[in-house]
C-alpha cells in the first residue's frame, strides 16, 4: 500500500525531515525519591527535575554536550550515538532544504532524491532506535520512543513511494 501519490513524494520528503528533526524521539521518565522528565529531541534534550532541587542546574543540554555530561560509560555511549543520529538528521535537513530549493537540479542528480531521503531517515532511525537500546539498559526509569515510531513510519513511506 502506498501512502502517498507521486505527485507529492518530493513534498512528504522535504516535511519528513523537519518532522524527524523537530518531534522528540525519546522521553524519560524516572519516578523514585526523585524524578527526572527527560525529553530527547534530536539536537538538544530538555530535562525537568522534581521532588528534587538541585542549585544551578541547566535544563536545556545539546546533543554535541550530553557525552561529556552523562557520568557512567554506558550512557556516554548511547549519547555518542545519539549524536551520530543527528548528524544523519542534520544531512537530511540539509538535502531538504536543497530540495526546496532548487528542486529541479535535485531532481536531475543520478539518485531519487525521495529515496534518497527515505535512506537517510532510515539510517537515522535505525541510530536513534541504538541509542534508545542503550539508554533502556543503562538508565533507570522508563524510556518511550516518541518520535522515533514516526521517523520509522516516514522512513518506510518514503522508500515505498511509487515514483512516475
Amino acid at each position: 500500500m502506498v501512502w502517498v501519490r507521486s505527485d507529492y513524494a518530493g513534498e512528504l520528503a522535504v516535511v519528513s525531515a523537519w518532522l524527524s528533526a523537530l518531534l522528540p524521539w525519546s522521553v524519560t521518565v524516572i519516578d523514585r525519591e526523585f524524578g527526572v522528565l527527560a525529553i530527547r529531541f534530536v539536537f538538544f534534550r530538555i530535562q525537568y527535575l522534581y521532588r528534587l532541587e538541585l542549585p544551578n542546574t541547566n535544563p536545556f543540554l545539546w546533543v554535541f554536550a550530553a557525552p561529556a555530561y552523562e557520568g557512567t560509560a554506558g550512557l556516554k555511549l548511547a549519547s555518542w550515538v545519539w549524536l551520530g543520529g543527528a548528524a544523519v538528521v542534520a544531512l537530511a535537513l540539509l538535502l531538504s532544504v536543497a530540495y526546496y530549493a532548487a528542486e529541479e537540479r535535485v531532481e536531475a542528480l543520478p539518485v531519487d532524491p525521495v529515496r534518497l531521503m527515505g535512506g537517510l531517515l532510515g539510517l537515522a532511525a535505525l541510530v536513534h532506535t541504538g541509542a534508545l537500546v542503550l539508554f533502556w539498559r543503562h538508565q533507570l526509569g522508563l524510556t518511550v520512543p516518541v518520535g522515533l515510531v514516526v521517523m520509522w513510519l516516514l522512513a518506510g513511506s518514503l522508500l515505498r513511494v511509487e515514483r512516475a
